[in-house]
């Protein structure tokens, strides 16, 4: 008999969606050796998490990160909400013996980061942050590459990730845009990936150069109902 896993997903929307179809279409992919149960998804919205737990497929809806976290029927956090909340909940998780799966980058600062690896560490749990693209079949390709000298030695590394979803100013000013939740602006979202690759194909960077520009200076600010007021705020 097989023995479940079952997950518990904090976060519930843009990646959320995401974590979910994975959870649903790994034993599809991948030889598990256990069973996958969509045990429970928590979010702060009781009707948002509700809709979410009908739309993706998960048993059961709470409220209380705490609560799923310290659960008994609990096996696996998995951790997709804003930045600032990743730390708190991976080690909680950590401390009620959970494996730990959480969202990039890591935390905000490097302390926190190397708080959440102690707690892991001295728990003995399983752990694992989501650089994705690690896995897309032509970085694996190119690793492969770099690592059998086929296209010799490697003395720059230069990516670029675009995105537009945001180069609309009336689009809201989301926590992603905002410091204090985000931590690191574009590095602490899209740019993660980008540092993380150059990490996994060609090592440690030994020298970096960077130019930064805002260009939409104001936003506006949604309201407790999902709308933007006619205030604006700067990001």
């Amino acid at each position: 008999m097989a023995k479940t896993l079952r997950v518990g997903m904090i976060g519930y929307r843009f990646m959320g969606k995401a974590h979910s179809n994975a959870w649903r279409q790994a034993p599809h992919f991948f030889p598990l050796k256990a069973d996958v149960e969509m045990h429970t998804i928590c979010g702060r919205d009781p009707k948002g998490v509700e809709a979410a737990r009908k739309q993706l497929g998960w048993k059961n809806a709470s409220t209380d990160w705490e609560k799923v976290v310290n659960s008994r029927d609990i096996d696996i956090i998995d951790i997709n909400t804003p930045n600032d909340s990743h730390a708190p909940i991976a080690i909680a998780a950590a401390k009620a013996g959970k494996h730990v799966l959480c969202e990039k980058p890591l935390a905000l600062t490097v302390e926190q980061c190397q708080e959440m690896l102690d707690a892991v560490k001295k728990a003995g749990v399983v752990h694992m942050v989501c650089h994705n693209y690690r896995r897309i079949p032509a970085i694996a390709q190119a690793k492969k590459m770099i690592e059998d000298g086929t296209i010799g030695d490697v003395f720059h590394y230069y990516a670029r990730y675009s995105q537009d979803w945001i180069v609309d100013p009336n689009f809201p000013l989301v926590w992603r845009l905002q410091k204090g939740i985000s931590g690191s602006g574009t590095h602490g979202d899209i740019n993660a990936h980008i540092i993380d690759l150059g990490r996994y194909l060609v090592g440690e960077f030994s020298e970096v150069c960077g130019l930064m520009h805002t260009f939409i200076k104001e936003r506006p600010v949604m309201d407790d109902t999902g709308k933007a007021r006619a205030s604006a705020a700067k990001p």
